[in-house]
């Protein structure tokens, strides 16, 4: 944070006062700038109010400020699309501006996104832009150390070190120059990782060391933290096991002095990593399911804060659509509240102004009837997607719980294994880990399909499709998950016959009926899948189990408009049958459920027939 930055707290409070519009700006911006690094997600609101602002008062630079440090903060929350389309944004009007700053801020912005989908080419281009317009008038040292810095870490990447060290090395000259203390600790510590590397540990070790004494008087504690767990790691390969421990330790309590996890998660690594290396085999197991146990954390709290970032974005959009509404209303009722101070200067004429001026009174009571009407149905819909919201969140809690749990058997049954020195046991892991990733790509895949089927993005294309063809992918991708609970998977279906439908959405129908049934089929059951011709001009598209069935109530639920709860002897979210119906819905067919407890279930999909005059 920038010395003559005011903290947190004492922005938040100058917030909540009557403010001008401008200094109001100017609080947003620095809010949002001060936490876009630390606590992307509560960055975020006060990023698109700035924002929405800045385009309302038509003050072109405090927008290029806005879009620049917002999408950082999308880009800290892995929507890497979303800030991509800001810089873009920044960009053209840093160019209409004639910024400079604005320029390699906004190429630089672009560079790290991609760098981060380790997109090397599309990072490389746009950093060799920025660095273009890096020494030109206007660009400031922040500007150049953020440049120099990402780029000799893009250099590093590939391997490229004569490059790597070149612009470290002026990243940390220019620190210097400026008196930034923490960047030239930070720059140091980038130079020692390089070393480590390379294994040149002595020189390693005294650069971490140096990054170190300077940034300890800073009280920069997220800085100190990696330095001091980086020059923990050189004295560990260095056999210095204690003083290699207590500098984790150190860095462990200034990491969750600051509730920074992934430091802290790191710190348990390397804590496992030493006593390891001292044969405490105990104490490792200890600190090796404390990291498992705060990193399966971490990893629901990314996925979190990423639909978090979405659901901000859509929130946004449909609070300024909300004011631009009421606003052009207000200025309705200003309209009309001067028609009525015309009407007053009419009543001194007499009884004919008074009787306008009653006119105008009323229909500004009719006005403010409307407006409070309307006020009611934005209350709702608000009210509605904070419903929407809460489900969303209570699906992701529910179901990621699964497939987590799922990968950390297995780095159990690792350890199990290598004690008993089973190497057959070892050998059936790779496919646990298969069916483990398979269930959670599934569940996102769902989920992904499900937000944007709900905002409308998800493009139709609908052409003649090979029934044979759908089946045939379905039944080969679940062979092995039937064959592992010993169900026998049975496909019907005529070689010639064909839908008119949309192949994305009909696969994600199948794949999702198919894989309901495997989850409610017990060992030793069957599942048919079945195609044939139906009335209409229809193709019926039916997956039959022999699992335990459902209730008629249990049915209805499941057929109705409202999600579906989480209980019951089918249980889990409801979001894979409530996807299928929305996408049978989108091709103009029907979904039916026919079931008996005891004696199993039939899920039958209605499409229409691929004809000439579908086309």
């Amino acid at each position: 944070m920038p010395a003559h930055a005011a903290p947190v707290p004492e922005l938040r409070r100058q917030l909540r006062t009557q403010l001008p519009d401008t200094t109001r700006l100017r609080l947003l911006n620095a809010l949002c700038y001060e936490l876009h690094d630390n606590a992307p997600t509560q960055a975020l609101p006060y990023g698109e109010q700035s924002i929405a602002l800045a385009r309302r008062l038509q003050d072109q630079n405090a927008l290029l400020r806005g879009l620049l440090t917002l999408a950082s903060c999308y880009a800290n929350l892995a929507d890497g699309p979303h800030a991509l389309q800001l810089q873009q944004e920044a960009l053209l009007l840093a160019r209409q501006l004639r910024s400079n700053d604005g320029l390699v801020r906004s190429y630089a912005g672009m560079g790290g996104v991609y760098h981060e989908r380790n997109d090397t080419t599309a990072a490389l281009r746009n950093y060799r832009r920025a660095l273009a317009y890096a020494y030109r008038p206007g660009v400031k040292s922040r500007s150049q150390l953020m440049l120099f810095g990402n780029l000799g870490n893009l250099y590093f990447y590939m391997q490229d070190y004569d490059k790597g060290l070149l612009f470290t090395r002026r990243a940390l000259q220019l620190a210097r120059r400026n008196g930034d203390v923490a960047g030239e600790s930070l720059y140091l510590a980038d130079l020692g990782s390089f070393y480590l590397q390379l294994d040149q540990l002595s020189t390693a070790e005294g650069l971490l060391r140096k990054a170190v004494s300077l940034v300890q008087p800073l009280q920069n504690h997220r800085f100190e933290a990696g330095h001091l767990e980086l020059l923990a790691t050189a004295l560990l390969l260095r056999n210095e096991l204690d003083e290699a421990e207590e500098l984790t330790l150190r860095a462990l309590h200034l990491a969750r002095r600051i509730d920074y996890k992934e430091r802290v998660l790191d710190a348990y690594n390397l804590l496992g990593e030493i006593s390891a290396s001292r044969r405490d085999f105990e104490q490792a197991y200890a600190w090796q399911n404390r990291f498992r146990d705060l990193n399966d954390s971490l990893n629901s709290r990314s996925r979190l804060q990423t639909l978090m970032a979405l659901q901000t974005r859509y929130e946004t959009a449909d609070k300024e659509h909300q004011i631009r509404r009421l606003t052009d209303r207000e200025v309705v009722m200003q309209e009309r509240n001067r028609a009525l101070l015309g009407g007053v200067g009419a009543l001194l004429l007499g009884l004919g102004g008074m009787a306008f001026l009653y006119a105008k009174l009323r229909r500004s009571r009719e006005a403010l009837a409307l407006n409070h009407q309307a006020l009611g149905e934005a209350t709702q819909e608000l009210r509605q997607l904070s419903a929407s919201k809460d489900r969303l969140y209570a699906i992701i809690a529910h179901d990621l719980r699964g497939p987590v749990t799922s990968f950390a058997s297995v780095t159990e049954l690792i350890g199990f294994y290598l004690k008993q020195g089973d190497e057959a046991g070892l050998r059936r892991l790779p496919e646990l880990v298969r069916q483990s990733a398979q269930q959670l790509n599934h569940l996102l895949d769902n989920l992904l399909n499900w937000a944007v089927s709900q905002t409308g993005e998800l493009a139709f294309h609908p052409q003649a499709l090979l029934v044979a063809e759908l089946c045939d992918e379905i039944v080969h991708l679940y062979a092995n998950a039937a064959e592992a609970k010993q169900i026998t998977l049975d496909l019907h279906c005529p070689l010639t016959l064909t839908v008119w439908a949309d192949a994305h959405m009909t696969q994600t129908i199948l794949r999702n009926l198919v894989g309901n049934a495997l989850k409610f089929t017990p060992p030793g059951g069957t599942i048919r899948l079945l195609a044939e011709p139906a009335a209409g001009n229809t193709v019926a598209l039916s997956v039959q189990d022999s699992g335990q069935g459902m209730e008629p109530t249990q049915i209805a639920a499941l057929l109705s408009s409202e999600m579906p709860p989480l209980r019951g002897p089918r249980s889990g979210t409801g979001l894979g049958l409530l996807l299928c119906r929305a996408f049978v819905s989108r091709q103009s067919g029907t979904l039916r459920i026919e079931s008996t407890p005891a004696q199993g279930t039939t899920v039958r999909v209605y499409l229409p027939a691929a004809t000439v005059s579908s086309e």
